[in-house]
């Protein structure tokens, strides 16, 4: 019985080229295709008949009525080997065809043998003269022809409507270009060119047997046809992605007896390195010593999708992130879905705005800091004219990123996707209400919630957006002793699928918001909208727990390399990244630091603000009034508040406390700006610290030296804030005033003036 699945490989989409298209010269699109559901149906979107897709294969249908009745069979394209010898007499009067073929490595002795001729080919209205190439059928009474169509035209000179190649008609079959009776392996090339050229070099080896297939490398025959090629065979495919695909493929057909060879290469080979190329460069040793290295292919066996999912501990932990990437600080997270409840006409979609326009202008929401971004609004209750006049009440700017749609249901959530791509920077989406966007007939309780849920959570991950769905609570008040999310409609499903739930219930003289999200305690605000701008504001001040040193070591970092990531600050000042996070954020509440970027994969940057920068930078245009003062150091902000050590911000287990020396190389005073060594250290305390260092070292010429613009030097004071910034970085030296030297480090964005005596040769 036929099944096209024996024949023809289809990709993961059920989808491969149609063997019919490919022999008229329409084969670069999969319009061969698997109908679901059915026991190998398939169908040619093109419009090939399954006898034309079968006739292309070489696997005719039988015929099951009388043949008065049958339809004419299609007409044989095989030719008799007459056909064949008048077509290669009409090689020797084409000089294009000769030099072309001489071009790549095939000879007129190697045309000869092979039978290569010259045929006619159609192309549009025209017929052009083609290369042909002789295929024999099993018995070798018959031709077939595959046509390589004037190669040798091209640019203006090749007919628009030319195809490069013809191979109407010819089944998908093994072609050998030499088959000892004694061989053993297989040789098998991706074309017929490489399996020619091969053939020829090889033509005295009584062992190895030379083959291509005649449908490329992207399909196989069928497995009587593989069943041809003597021993095991090594695949020679093109060093290109489709020949590696297609090898792959094969290779897992074909199973143990299969193993796939890189072609020999050379330094700086383009992408399509074929054997050609290797023959032209290498010799066949080389091609045999490729062959002897290939492993034998291992049948990868096929997982399922549960397979294809699963991850070990490892991989988990490589994917996870460092610390948690919030829209708004222990509030709402930047990728997942959040529904707040609150009774109606309680003031949701005010609270909705109040965060849109927090995200838009980059501001504060609920006195936290927010991941700057565009904004996604689906409004299915307010009017124009109320949205309008909101907005003037809270300030908004014309031009704010701030995308509006009036229509939208669940059920369009791929347009939605699409839409979110198409502007960009898209941080925040909001949908008010859930009533609206849900599909007619659909129940805000049960199972159905969690179905409809699901994807938009899914949306969130794959598109990297925090979504606000506004829904209704069952009640506006809350017993004692009950748990405030119950209000929400379809609570179980909801808790369930969205990655967070908050409720606004009223309180005395404000409201309550009750926030969980999964990554910290939940949360119980006292809320009340201003009545002059109709925004949402916290009542009282949000005041996380930093630790003061960790707060300053960031910002002098900082200063230092002008931005860097969460990750990259953890790294350098080996702090944990969580406790980072935190600080960062405190800084930006407070204007000391801007949080840029963040958008999908790539994680957001801080710098120091542009109200920070300002002062540096008048600071640094006048003479520094205390000279024991470091100006690339950030001064206290006056008045700015400490915090009590509550954040995780223990070193980490590879911290190192501990530099040891048994020489220092100290300034010598009676030599000005010249190094000395002194093999004891200037104070007892400072033995520790000063104990031979190896990455110090002096010219072993002399024990005296010069510092000159250019050296590089070590911070050996004992300025712990220097200490600190400097740690054990080579500097260079920039230039030198009396006894000050300004160095630099590439990682900083300001020099550092340094004390001479407080600086280390390093070597």
């Amino acid at each position: 019985m036929f099944k096209i699945t024996d024949h023809i490989e289809f990709d993961s989409s059920l989808r491969a080229v149609c063997p019919s298209c490919e022999a008229d010269g329409k084969g670069k699109k999969k319009n061969l295709a698997l109908v679901p559901g059915t026991d190998g149906a398939y169908k040619c979107h093109r419009g090939c008949s399954t006898e034309d897709i079968r006739a292309a294969l070489g696997q005719e249908k039988p015929r099951q009525i009388p043949t008065a009745l049958a339809q004419p069979q299609r007409t044989s394209t095989s030719v008799p080997p007459q056909r064949i010898a008048q077509d290669h007499a009409l090689m020797s009067k084409s000089s294009k065809a000769l030099e072309w073929l001489n071009a790549r490595g095939i000879t007129e002795e190697a045309i000869a043998h092979f039978k290569l001729g010259i045929a006619r080919s159609k192309a549009g209205s025209k017929h052009i003269p083609s290369i042909s190439i002789p295929i024999p059928n099993a018995t070798g009474t018959q031709y077939w022809r595959k046509k390589r169509i004037a190669p040798w035209l091209t640019g203006d000179d090749r007919p628009a409507d030319a195809q490069d190649w013809s191979q109407y008609g010819i089944p998908q079959q093994v072609f050998f270009t030499h088959k000892p009776d004694g061989a053993d392996c297989t040789y098998l090339c991706e074309g017929e060119w490489d399996a020619i050229r091969l053939g020829w070099e090889m033509r005295a080896d009584p062992k190895v047997a030379i083959a291509c297939f005649t449908c490329g490398c992207g399909s196989a025959p069928a497995p009587d046809e593989l069943d041809r090629m003597p021993g095991d065979v090594v695949i020679f495919y093109d060093q290109d992605e489709p020949g590696r695909k297609g090898a792959k493929k094969l290779a897992d057909r074909l199973g143990t007896r299969s193993k796939v060879a890189t072609v020999p290469t050379i330094e700086g080979s383009e992408e399509g390195w074929d054997i050609t190329d290797a023959l032209n460069v290498f010799e066949i040793k080389d091609i045999h010593e490729a062959a002897a290295k290939a492993e034998r292919w291992a049948i990868a066996t096929k997982k399922n999708d549960v397979q294809l999912r699963m991850i070990t501990n490892a991989e988990l932990i490589d994917r996870a992130a460092d610390y948690i990437d919030w829209l708004v600080p222990e509030l709402l997270t930047c990728d997942e879905l959040f529904v707040l409840g609150m009774p109606p006409r309680g003031g949701k979609s005010l609270w909705c705005m109040t965060l849109a326009k927090a995200i838009a202008t980059g501001g504060k929401f609920l006195d936290r800091p927010v991941t700057q971004g565009s904004v996604l609004y689906v409004n299915l209750e307010d009017g124009d004219a109320k949205i309008k006049t909101r907005q003037i009440s809270q300030g908004w700017d014309r031009d704010l990123p701030v995308y509006w749609l009036d229509k939208f249901k669940l059920t369009e959530l791929p347009d939605l996707g699409e839409a979110i791509d198409e502007i960009g920077d898209v941080r925040l989406v909001v949908l008010d209400t859930f009533s609206r966007v849900r599909s007619d007939g659909m129940k805000e309780t049960g199972a159905e919630m969690g179905q409809v849920l699901e994807p938009l959570q899914e949306m969130c991950k794959a598109k990297n957006v925090c979504a606000i769905l506004t829904h209704h609570l069952s009640k506006g008040t809350i017993e004692k002793d009950q748990n405030p999310f119950d209000l929400l409609r379809g609570s179980g499903s909801i808790r369930a699928t969205a990655r967070g739930s908050m409720v606004i219930i009223p309180a005395d003289n404000c409201y309550r918001l009750i926030a969980e999200n999964g990554h910290t305690d939940n949360m119980d605000l006292r809320i009340r909208i201003n009545p002059a701008t109709l925004e949402w504001r916290l009542l009282g001040n949000w005041e996380p727990r930093v630790d003061g040193d960790m707060k300053d070591q960031i910002l002098d970092h900082l200063n230092l390399i002008g931005e860097a990531t969460v990750t990259e600050v953890a790294k350098s000042l080996n702090f944990k990244a969580s406790s980072v996070s935190t600080i960062l954020y405190r800084l930006q509440a407070d204007d000391m630091v801007i949080k840029v970027g963040g958008k999908g994969p790539r994680p957001a940057r801080y710098m120091r603000s542009a109200n920070y920068r300002q002062q540096l930078d008048s600071l640094l245009a006048v003479a520094n009034p205390d000279g024991e003062s470091d100006t690339a150091l950030r001064q206290q902000k006056e008045g700015y508040r400490e915090y009590s050590d509550q954040s995780d911000h223990s070193a980490l287990s590879d911290q190192n406390s501990m530099i040891t020396s048994e020489e220092m190389i100290t300034l010598s005073p009676d030599k000005g700006n010249c190094w000395r060594k002194d093999s004891k250290p200037s104070t007892a305390g400072d033995t520790k610290r000063q104990q031979g260092d190896p990455l110090l070292a002096l010219d072993g010429a002399s024990n005296c030296h010069t510092l000159k613009p250019g050296d590089q030097v070590r911070y050996v004071g004992q300025n712990w804030q220097r200490e600190r910034i400097c740690g054990r970085k080579k500097l260079i030296v920039e230039s030198i005033a009396e006894d000050i030297a300004v160095v630099n480090h590439t990682a900083w964005r300001f020099t550092q003036s340094i004390a001479v005596s407080e600086l280390a040769i390093a070597k």
